[in-house]
């Protein structure tokens, strides 16, 4: 599908204001073209369907270009065909759609067909313009220049890999893939695009380089003792976003802020915005591309001068608290420190004390147990807005959507926790360490920390952004990690949410029981967590989501989509840099990817265990994607079902490389360890098959379910003559 609506998007240099938009696309079948997708727009889409009628596999017999008449029927033999007609159409004319729906026709099928027969029916729309439906996704990069992206470290040897067996320059192999991959990024460049994405994209099998460069920053933040300004420079080099210099004009709070959270509501329950607030979204997505960098840079300033504001915090506190300051504290109040916008800044005394955050922006506690609560109708505030708590065993809980310990929402928050077993909890969405348009950061420095985020309305939280970073940095302890969905590490669109973990065994869990399985698969759940990047499909492309764990003995639980997973131009990112870890996901997941995107997994050290069931895990790779899992030591456990360890389908790249150490692979089905699956999606416009690949690269005693042997290299796969597309081509097992 993605060939066929980049060439309805890419019409030359015509201002989009000018440029008809229908919002259907076409796909040549053997009954002739049928719609693939329906987007919002004149037809009012909804993707597989309208509320106009038309829908995914009915066949287009012919179009009308004004009024219907006998000598105005105008057949569609191909989608090429009506590309053609209707991207002359002036904006405001009118187009009649004449089209069948087979019996034989099947909207839900992976590929759409129609069919023979069918009572043939019209539909009118008045042609729209395409400046007003679609997103930032196919409008270039702008000004922006990223860099290329230097080698990465297996690069070289699964280059020779496939020269020695013949894939490289075999029909469809692999020079043709890498090449189809750089066109797909190049007619699909975003303003908004990260630049791991970008370089990922351009040089797919240096992946590992992306998340090598990434956390070398996030190590820095782990080993510097959580400086800010490492902080800021991670985020920085994420986003391809700088503070400004010297003085600058704040920008204030937006009057995007209610329908940017709308957005965000809208993509909690699905990867799609196709609801009645579509026009909404697109204006949101649109109007990212000047507000995101201004208020992220914002943030980055504020982050970087954060220190010095509470060393002034406490320098002079003023007694003469105000009724209504002194009435939303339970406990004893030091003094408050008067800002020159007419802010205050509470300074808590040494007890324990409650603070009502939804009365209260800057709060510095000097110790003692605490409790910081937003209730249920706190509103985010403007920026910047933190707390510093000296010591203690705290408590913070939102009960608000886009509120909460360190939510930046339009603007800047940090929580800094010196020291005790802290709790963070929320069952709303965007309330820990997000930020929308904005910086948000909780910084904890000691202490075995529980973070919570449960409940049908959690998601978007513990370490998400959106149009900005949210950050969690753990500096010490043994911490708990509770969520569902869409939580450690989650990057949508221009953002990076991450989880840096220090030290510590630390359990991760984003596995139900509120979101039920994509696929409707009893007893599943969707998590999107623990290292997801996401964009909006077909409108705007994704960020980074990733988490860092730097030490410790680590278990990862989750469900479909997560652990190192993107979707739709973004990227996804776990990194475990050692210890003998335990993972355990579903679909997708465990360094994969899904629809253009990238996922990477890496594991430095120790005897991991890996374990996914139900499909596409383990190094996999799905439809224009690239997905890669690296483990560089230990004897390591590999099991999981179908297109697994080393993978990829529909032009897709899935690589496991094991560096070292006696492995134990466990897959089933042939789609696994090296073979990969079929290429039906894009195989008769682009004739081109995926790459899949498996190297071992130490230890003599390693052992394969489909009875591969140690120490030789095979070419995996063959072609279907009668249906190419359906060929699992090419792929490789080199045990060294």
């Amino acid at each position: 599908m993605i060939a066929t609506l980049v060439s309805g998007l890419a019409l030359g240099l015509q201002p989009l204001s000018e440029q008809p938009y229908l919002g259907l696309i076409l796909r040549d079948s053997e009954s002739g073209p049928v719609v693939s997708w329906v987007y919002p727009g004149p037809f009012g889409g909804n993707g597989f369907g309208s509320s106009t009628g038309i829908q995914r596999s009915d066949n287009i017999d012919a179009i009308y270009l004004g009024e219907v008449t006998d000598d105005g029927r105008i057949v569609i033999d191909s989608a090429a065909a009506f590309n053609e007609r209707t991207s002359a159409l002036p904006v405001g004319s009118i187009l009649t759609l004449e089209f069948r729906r087979s019996p034989e026709s099947n909207r839900d099928a992976g590929i759409p067909q129609g069919g023979p027969g069918g009572e043939v029916q019209r539909l009118t729309v008045t042609v729209a313009d395409r400046d007003t439906w679609t997103g930032t996704i196919t409008r270039g990069l702008g000004a922006r220049v990223i860099p290329e992206l230097d080698a990465g470290q297996f690069e070289a040897a699964l280059l020779e890999d496939a020269q020695h067996l013949g894939i490289s320059e075999a029909e469809g192999g692999l020079n043709a893939l890498l090449a189809l991959l750089g066109r797909t990024l190049d007619a699909s460049l975003d303003p908004n695009m990260v630049p791991g994405v970008v370089q990922g994209f351009r040089r797919p099998l240096s992946l590992d380089t992306v998340g090598a460069e990434l956390g070398g920053l996030a190590y820095e933040v782990g080993t510097s003792g959580g400086g800010k300004a490492e902080i800021g420079a991670l985020i920085s080099g994420a986003l391809d976003v700088a503070a400004p210099e010297g003085e600058f004009e704040m920008v204030q709070d937006s009057e995007w802020r209610s329908r940017a959270q709308q957005l965000v509501r809208t993509l909690r329950d699905s990867v799609y915005i196709y609801n009645e607030h579509a026009p909404d979204h697109i204006a949101v997505i649109r109007a990212s591309v000047d507000l995101a960098p201004q208020f992220v840079g914002q943030g980055l300033h504020q982050l970087a001068w954060i220190d010095k504001f509470w060393e002034l915090a406490v320098t002079a506190p003023d007694p003469d608290v105000p009724d209504e300051i002194r009435s939303a504290v339970q406990g004893d109040v030091v003094g408050i420190m008067r800002l020159r916008d007419d802010r205050i800044v509470v300074i808590g005394g040494e007890g324990p004390n409650t603070y009502d955050m939804g009365r209260l922006a800057l709060v510095y506690d000097l110790g003692g147990d605490d409790t910081y609560n937003w209730p249920p109708d706190a509103a985010p505030r403007g920026s910047p807005t933190g707390i510093y708590d000296k010591g203690g065993n705290d408590h913070y809980a939102s009960a608000a959507d886009f509120a909460g310990p360190g939510v930046g929402v339009f603007g800047f928050s940090i929580v800094e926790d010196v020291e005790g077993d802290d709790v963070y909890e929320s069952t709303t969405m965007g309330s820990m360490g997000f930020g929308l348009f904005g910086v948000g950061v909780i910084l904890d420095h000691a202490g075995n920390d529980t973070y919570r985020n449960t409940g049908p309305g959690s998601g978007w939280s513990m370490g998400a952004g959106f149009y900005g970073s949210g950050l969690i940095v753990d500096r010490a302890g043994s911490d708990t990690y509770h969520g569902e969905k869409l939580v450690q590490g989650v990057g949508g669109p221009r953002a990076l949410g991450g989880i840096i973990d220090c030290e510590g065994n630390d359990t991760y869990k984003a596995n139900g029981p509120s979101f039920g399985s994509v696929y409707g698969t009893p007893d599943v759940f969707v998590g999107m967590s623990q290292g997801f990047g996401m964009g909006v499909r077909g409108y705007a492309a994704g960020g980074i989501g990733a988490l860092w764990d730097l030490a410790g003995d680590d278990q990862y639980e989750a469900g479909e989509f997560s652990q190192a997973v993107g979707y739709f131009f973004a990227m996804g990112i776990l990194h475990d840099f050692a210890g003998a870890d335990k993972y355990k996901g579903n679909r997708y997941g465990q360094g994969t990817g899904a629809h253009q995107a990238l996922g990477l997994l890496i594991d430095g050290a120790g005897d991991d265990t890996y374990w996914s069931m139900t499909a596409a895990s383990q190094g996999t790779a799905w439809d224009l994607t690239v997905g890669m899992l690296i483990d560089h030591g230990g004897n390591d456990k590999y099991e999981a079902d179908g297109l697994a360890q080393g993978s990829a389908a529909m032009q897709a790249i899935g690589v496991l490389i094991d560096v070292s150490g006696d492995d134990t692979y466990a897959a089933k089905g042939d789609a696994c360890q090296g073979q990969g699956g079929g290429n039906a999606y894009h195989y008769d416009a682009e004739k081109v098959f995926s790459f899949s690949a498996l190297l071992d690269m130490g230890g003599g005693k390693d052992t394969y379910s489909s009875g591969r042997a140690n120490d030789t290299i095979i070419g995996l796969g063959a072609r279907n003559e009668a249906t190419p597309g359906d060929s699992p081509l090419h792929g490789l097992c080199d045990d060294q």
